[in-house]
Order: structure tokens, then sequence, then C-alpha cells
């Protein structure tokens, strides 16, 4: 038989009003009081019934946050700067990876309905919808807000990256230091964040007077896989890019890779920057010149929003923030090279 919160009482020498206290984070328990709650729910294995809690009307405590990569390092760094934020305001988050799966995704969705958690920060899967299902849960007073991925706008509060500006940015970066051939490598463009960018480096082209060539652009899947495969199709044009724009950091990790085998040099034969700086960037040799996003500012946006729709439910609006980007330039990016061979040697000789 399970232990309840009067064996805890009973264990730490406390009233089960006490420990109520504790475990929900509310009220005012001494410090020496608290240890002893939590070392004796520690010691009886003691869970709440969260379940229970919300089946008398009780608020479970608990927020879900479904993101798409846990290996992607944006991601991380967004479930890091959530799980603090909602800490701080005495809630604790449930992650779910939905692993870009829309079966996994709709599978944590029904769990997090079945938890009675007290609100989602959602970043849907690329492909396939769950939105009937969303929408139901909206409909039946669930709040959910939308992270980096903006769906339904009408519906749903979100927090959002510029990433037109951000791709507006790098590439206007590249064309001034005089490429008028930039590889583009993007994931899917039915999301915000690829068609969004995609729209950034075409309009950057545009007020430049210079052409994009449709070859140059290869749209795929924010992932490495289609970086390497994007790149050695790029490396292997008759006429090259001198630079690249990789859509995400994962993409980036795949354009690297190839560059690197090709033994290509950056700056020296091929500029490169990405989306999404990441701490290894600049780490790398040379350091990546990269389009940022403030992540601590997105996570206290979103869990802010989802707050003040815990608190207020259907008698305020939908807002959607979106978040300025800024250019971090470094050394991964120069001036083209005057003379450009064609085909690299590997690629020329079969190598791949």
């Amino acid at each position: 038989m399970a232990n309840t919160i009067v064996d805890v009482a009973k264990r730490a020498g406390a009233s089960p009003s006490t420990v109520s206290r504790v475990l929900n984070r509310k009220g005012y328990v001494s410090e020496e009081m608290r240890e002893k709650v939590e070392r004796a729910a520690l010691e009886l294995g003691y869970q709440p019934n969260w379940q229970a809690r919300a089946l008398k009307g009780k608020a479970s405590g608990l927020v879900g946050l479904i993101i798409p990569d846990i290996s992607n390092t944006y991601y991380t760094a967004v479930a890091q700067g959530v799980a603090g934020r909602l800490r701080a305001h005495d809630y604790e988050p449930v992650l779910c990876v939905n692993n870009e799966d829309p079966v996994v995704d709709l599978h944590y969705l029904q769990i997090l309905q079945q938890k009675r958690v007290d609100g989602i920060l959602y970043a849907h899967p690329a492909a396939g919808s769950n939105w009937q299902m969303v929408e139901a849960m909206v409909r039946g007073g669930m709040p959910i807000v939308e992270i980096n991925r903006q769906h339904a706008p009408d519906l749903l509060d979100a927090v959002v990256a510029d990433n037109y500006l951000g791709a507006y940015q790098m590439t206007e970066h590249l064309l001034a230091l005089g490429h008028t051939r930039i590889g583009l490598v993007l994931g899917e463009t039915q999301l915000i964040t690829g068609n969004r960018r995609l729209a950034g480096y075409r309009r950057a082209h545009e007020d430049a007077g210079v052409r994009v060539d449709p070859c140059l652009v290869r749209v795929g899947s924010f992932i490495r896989q289609h970086g390497e495969t994007a790149t050695r199709e790029l490396l292997s044009l008759p006429e090259r890019p001198t630079a690249l724009f990789a859509g995400s950091n994962r993409i980036l990790m795949g354009c690297l890779a190839v560059i690197s085998e090709l033994d290509i040099s950056i700056p020296g034969e091929l500029s490169i920057g990405s989306f999404d700086n990441t701490e290894w960037m600049s780490a790398w040799r040379p350091p990546i010149t990269a389009v940022d996003i403030a992540i601590d500012e997105l996570s206290r946006l979103a869990v802010d929003l989802l707050l003040r729709r815990i608190a207020e439910g259907d008698a305020c609006k939908p807002v959607t923030y979106t978040l300025s980007t800024s250019l971090i330039r470094r050394a991964s990016t120069a001036a083209p090279p005057e003379k450009v061979e064609r085909v690299p040697a590997a690629l020329r000789h079969g190598r791949s």
C-alpha cells in the first residue's frame, strides 16, 4: 500500500498541513522542518497523487514541455531556461521529446492531458499535425503556448524568433563581403522557421540587386543528414557557391563534416554561417559566424505567457512575441577568393 501524506507527517514529526506546505512550496516552513519533511518523503518513497489533486480542483504544479529534438542544442538550451523559470514560480516541468514524430507527439499530448498538467509549452513536430487534439484541449481549458514554431496565432499564445530578420542579416553580411553565390541549406519550409528564413534570404538578395540561383537553395529537414547531403550537392555544382548559410545548428554540423572531409579551408575557400548560435560555435576553428536568438528571453516570455494564461484563462486574447535576432560575426566568413575551383578534387575523383 502506498504511503500517504499522514505517513510522511509521522516520520517527520510534523502535521499533515506542514507537510503539504513543504511539498507544495506554499507558505512559511522553517528550513529545519523543510529538510525533515523532504527527507521523510524521500525515505518513504512518497509521491503526491497529482491526478487526484486535479480532480479535486487543485493545481497539479506540473507544466508539460514538448520539444522536437533533445540532441539539438537550441532546444536543450530552451528546456534548461524554461525549467529554471518554471521552478522559480513553483512549477515542475514534464519534458517530452516527440522526435518530430506526430504519433509520439499525440501520445505525449494525451499523457499530459491525463496527468492534468496546469499548462503546456509546445513545439509541434515538423511533419504531420495534431491540431484537432490541440484545439480540443484548448477549448477544454488547457493553457498552451507555442514556442519557436507557430501554427495557430489566432488560437494560441506564442514566442518565436524573427526568422526573417535573422536570415536577412546573415545573407546581407555575406553579400556585403562580395559573395554573389550563397548556398542556403534549409529545413522544412512548411514550418514558420524554414519559411521565414527562406523569405529573408531571398529579400536580402533582392535588395542587393543579386539574382538568386535556384540551384543554390536546398530545402529538406532541420537535421545533420540533410546538411551533409546538401553540402555535397552544392560543392559538386559546375559553379559552386563561395559561401554557405546553414539554416540551423544541426544542419551546420552536417555541412562542417563534409567540408572537413573534403579538406576545404574556411573561410579561405568557402565562407560559412549559421542560424541558431550555440556555445560550441565560438570554440570551433575557425569560430562560426551565427545568427543569435536570445534563448533566455524566449524562455522567460514563454513561461510568463503560460502563467498569465493559467491565471486568466480565455479572458485575454492570444499574444505573439517575436524576438529580434543579432548577427555575431566571427572568423568563418570573409571576402570570397579570387579564384574558386569549380569542383573540389575529392568530388572530381569520386570520393564521397
